[in-house]
């Protein structure tokens, strides 16, 4: 195996890396791109190949210098821990910086993966040291990437985070998704629908590059709704930017009025996942017609099935809306590798058993199928 670290994947082949990506937009090349233009870090890329000079593993690796997001901030996030002494006040980041879907990619039909994980585990641990403080923290993984890293945790246990929705879409169409579910969920989703239609929306896709700038008041909209700090011109900045860096991937499903769109939600498209991102709307209005089922849910299902993609990704946070149309809950978690540090068990699994006693409780039944050994021998 060979190894290289580059500072740009410019010179990596698209969809070299995308093979890596098992289907997820937050592993892609499009999204890697626009997290490289963040001034607050810089990345490097440790890339593996083979003999055949495949690309057969990749991780980025961010160097943050500061952090904005609490949700990325190990010390935020795990206030418990101890904190090396720092020369640089630089975290290590490994994976992705945003969308919480993190992975560590490799190709699929990988023989001895775990012994490439080992690789890729200690090139950034090489770069720690020289950057950092020899620390490195994978956040929001899946349950069996964890697992592969916890040899490497430095005797760290995990950390529960989150908890990760998706929604399967078995067969050809729309209707196969709804036979899929209870009578409950078709019933649901049917009044749903009814009640949008009632509105009389007129509706468009489009390519986000064609209306970032459209959406970016709306999405602001929203999120000032629900009581976060929404400066427009920001989300305006964002839009842009990541209408640029991901190069064609954005679509966005909007609902209009009076020839003016009111509700939207930004979706990314990957050949196996339609994963929706954004949602916006216009709360100077009312909005009583499942707009926000209709816009993140239902529309880019369709248009899932009218691609080949076989789910609809939607991320973590107000899991009973999504598990009661279908979701499957992932658990995430977060890992430290590198230079050991004394961390306290008794701590870290007060951590994890108080952030499951949370997710467990918005998750209700579906808690029995999210649970697991992992997650037995972290409490």
């Amino acid at each position: 195996m060979d190894i290289e670290v580059v500072k740009s994947l410019d010179g990596v082949e698209r969809d070299s890396w995308d093979a890596l990506a098992g289907g997820s937009f937050y592993a892609s090349h499009a999204w890697m791109a626009y997290q490289e233009r963040d001034p607050a870090s810089s990345v490097r890329y440790v890339l593996i190949r083979d003999g055949e000079q495949r690309l057969v593993a990749g991780v980025p690796v961010y160097l943050v210098d500061s952090e904005a997001s609490g949700m990325y901030d190990p010390a935020r996030l795990f206030p418990d821990m101890p904190r090396q002494n720092r020369t640089l006040e630089r975290t290590v980041l490994v994976g992705n910086r945003r969308g919480y879907a993190n992975r560590v990619s490799t190709a699929e039909d990988l023989a001895l993966r775990q012994d490439v994980v080992g690789q890729l585990v200690e090139a950034v641990h090489l770069i720690a040291a020289e950057e950092a403080d020899g620390q490195a923290w994978w956040l929001y993984l899946g349950e069996s990437d964890a697992e592969a890293l916890l040899p490497y945790a430095s005797g760290s246990l995990p950390r529960l985070l989150a908890a990760d929705c998706a929604i399967a879409l078995p067969g050809t169409s729309f209707e196969d998704y709804l036979q899929s579910g209870s009578s409950n969920m078709r019933r649901q989703i049917r009044k749903d629908r009814q009640a949008f239609a009632a509105a009389g929306y007129s509706c468009s896709e489009q390519p986000f590059a064609d209306c970032w700038d459209d959406i970016s008041p709306l999405i602001a909209s929203h999120q000032r709704h629900h009581g976060e700090s929404a400066d427009p011109e920001f989300i305006r900045a964002l839009m842009r930017e990541q209408s640029e860096a991901t190069q064609g991937t954005g679509v966005v499903h909007a609902c209009h009025e009076g020839g003016r769109m009111v509700g939207c939600t930004l979706t990314y498209v990957t050949a196996r996942e339609v994963t929706s991102r954004a949602y916006g709307f216009d709360h100077r209005r009312p909005g009583d017609a499942a707009e926000y089922f209709e816009l993140l849910y239902y529309r880019p299902m369709e248009a899932a099935y009218r691609t080949g993609a076989t789910r609809l990704h939607l991320g973590i946070g107000t899991l009973q809306p999504k598990i009661r149309r279908g979701a499957d809950v992932s658990l995430l978690w977060g890992l430290r590798t590198g230079t050991a540090l004394d961390d306290d068990p008794v701590a870290a699994r007060a951590h994890n058993s108080a952030r499951w006693q949370r997710l467990a409780g918005e998750m209700g039944r579906a808690a029995e199928k999210a649970a697991s050994p992992f997650l037995t021998a972290a409490l």
